[in-house]
């Protein structure tokens, strides 16, 4: 059995990337078929790899929405 090693880095708005493209990048590169076999490597957990990226970005607006937090650059 392989298991991917990760790290988590905090992506934000500017330098050309707006919150509505930052998960869209992120998850073209991850999902990059010469990476993932084709693509046969990709698996999600609790959402849809199709549209993982609007799923976060959805995710966002509702904590954005609960809490008040989170609304600059948007």
């Amino acid at each position: 059995m392989k298991i991917a090693a990760t790290r988590l880095m905090p992506l934000h708005s500017g330098k050309g990337r707006t919150v509505a493209n930052v998960p869209d990048r992120v998850t073209d590169y991850v999902e990059n078929p010469e990476k993932t076999n084709g693509g046969d490597l990709v698996t999600a957990y609790q959402c849809n790899p199709a549209i993982a990226d609007q799923e976060f970005l959805f995710s966002k607006r509702q904590y954005t929405a609960i809490t008040g937090r989170g609304a600059e650059g948007q």
